[in-house]
């Protein structure tokens, strides 16, 4: 067990766990958060057996409450996961949904730093956000939005509530590489045709 409260606590079980867990393929692993993706059950049964021995022989414990097993859609570090691809959770969503209208700079920046979570989900968030992040910058305690910025606030919002799904990407497809650039943001774009020659969205930038 890793004690609370140690300045480096999380990195050093991180590396704990990157060591039991080195070599298994389909194996990720974010501190005590573990995702294990695997083409066809056979596999995830198999890779699954093999990361308990791990376990068993490192000595971790593992609560069943909160193990998701052989599952086709998950919720993984604020994202939703299945055989399509990755997009924000639905949870997470409607907390920035039900943001309300900041009036102090320090809500305005816990609402950017939540739509910034998911910019690679969000085409033109940049530009979007551009009139809170001014007011950011301003510095000032309290804040009053005014009408564009509050246009900025509900179409952050929007943006997100429609955000991209982003495929995961066929490692034998061509990738193609779409930028952008305005005055106020740069931007990118990596499609990838799928097996259909339909264009799908890997990430943006």
């Amino acid at each position: 067990m890793m004690p609370f409260g140690l300045r480096n606590a999380a990195q050093t079980f991180q590396r704990f766990m990157d060591e039991v867990t080195r070599g298994l393929d389909g194996c990720f692993v974010y501190v005590d958060d573990i995702l294990l993706a695997t083409e066809t059950e056979d596999e995830h049964f198999t890779l699954l057996k093999r990361l308990f021995q791990r376990f068993r022989s490192y000595g971790v414990r593992v609560n069943p409450a909160k193990c998701l097993l052989a599952t086709h859609t998950l919720s993984f570090l604020g994202h939703q996961v299945d055989c399509e691809g990755v997009k924000p959770a639905p949870d997470k969503v409607a907390a920035v949904l039900n943001f309300p209208t900041p009036t102090t700079t320090k809500e305005l920046r816990q609402f950017l730093g939540m739509i910034n979570f998911y910019r690679r989900f969000l085409p033109n968030i940049a530009s979007t956000v551009a009139p809170l992040d001014a007011l950011v910058s301003a510095n000032c305690q309290t804040i009053r939005l005014s009408e564009v910025e509050k246009q900025s606030f509900e179409d952050a919002k929007r943006t997100l509530s429609n955000a991209t799904l982003l495929y995961h990407p066929d490692p034998s497809s061509p990738l193609a590489l779409m930028v952008d650039a305005s005055d106020k943001a740069v931007g990118a774009v990596l499609p990838a045709e799928d097996e259909r020659c339909v264009e799908t969205n890997s990430v943006f930038l």
